[in-house]
């Protein structure tokens, strides 16, 4: 079953000012008509499916942004809600060429462009999503998920049928948090992941702020005999050092810290695994702690003491 495309009217005129997608004329100007447009149809899924992996976040929101073969902006395609195992398809008409597609979800909530009054014949490297986030760089409620998907060079030929795939990727992993071995009592626990804010460009390469600190913030009690708390962030990925601590805050201490990249890593190398960021989105974070002999560290099931090395 498709999905049904919505459109207010101030995005409905916006366009009609700017996109062949809606109309053979992009100015009154009758030099700027086209004389033919082609129909394209563009197929949305997300990697989850693709693997037949477990749903990869909510999507409220598709935006499709839509580069010539030069990387100019040309338009966009604005859809609602996917659903995961529907099918979920963008229309519309284009005068014939090579484009590139570039989808991002849940635009205009938390993640917007950089650049507001980005428009027609904008490069496509000036196209940057950025998350908003409190002034005080402390998240303490769970971001909205981001995904972003490309299609490059499609030929959009006259009187084809042209349609292309766009698979979406998660930029937000989910992390899941377990505590065990503490005696339990009223105290509360915090779970914190420190990283540099991040920025993503039109191909989705990173852009890291260093100079823009932000924390991902949990405070959790016991529930039964353990600790739990969850979180989303943004990508999580080889070459970065986001630094994860469990802390008790009621008595101020530090409990346990490690650079989050390198600790998922171990644990996965302690059982001669190897982590692979681009496939995997979520990660179940589990600290036993055993006394005198430690914290031993587990990640997706995946065991390792930072002291003693693989522990099985």
């Amino acid at each position: 079953m498709n999905m049904r495309k919505t459109y207010t009217a101030l995005r409905l005129l916006l366009l009609l000012a700017i996109l062949p997608a809606v109309t053979s004329c992009l100015k009154e100007n009758d030099d700027d008509c086209f004389d033919e447009v082609s129909k394209v149809r563009i197929i949305v899924r997300t990697i989850a499916e693709e693997t037949r992996a477990d749903a990869l976040g909510r999507i409220d929101n598709v935006v499709i942004y839509i580069f010539d073969e030069q990387q100019r902006y040309v338009g966009s395609w604005q859809g609602d809600a996917y659903t995961y195992g529907q099918t979920y398809v963008a229309e519309f008409d284009i005068e014939p060429g090579t484009y590139h597609f570039v989808a991002w979800t849940n635009q205009g909530q938390i993640y917007d462009k950089t650049i507001p009054t980005y428009g027609k014949d904008d490069p496509a490297e000036a196209l940057v999503i950025s998350m908003k986030y409190p002034e005080d760089g402390k998240i303490t409620d769970d971001i909205d998920d981001l995904h972003h998907g490309m299609f490059t060079d499609a030929q959009v030929i006259e009187a084809a049928d042209n349609e292309f795939t766009v698979i979406l990727r998660p930029n937000t992993y989910k992390l899941n948090f377990t505590v065990e071995g503490i005696p339990p009592g009223d105290d509360q626990y915090t779970f914190t992941v420190t990283d540099n804010f991040l920025q993503f460009a039109f191909d989705n390469s990173v852009i890291e702020l260093e100079e823009n600190t932000i924390e991902y913030i949990r405070t959790a009690g016991f529930t039964d005999e353990n600790i739990y708390s969850s979180m989303t962030v943004l990508k999580i990925m080889d070459g970065r050092t986001p630094w994860f601590d469990f802390s008790d805050s009621t008595a101020g201490e530090s409990l346990f810290g490690d650079d989050l990249v390198d600790m998922i890593k171990k644990a996965y190398a302690a059982n001669g695994r190897t982590v692979d960021f681009e496939r995997e989105f979520e990660f179940d974070i589990k600290l036993s702690f055993r006394g005198i002999l430690g914290v031993t560290v587990s990640v997706n099931g995946w065991k390792y003491n930072p002291n003693e090395g693989n522990i099985g």
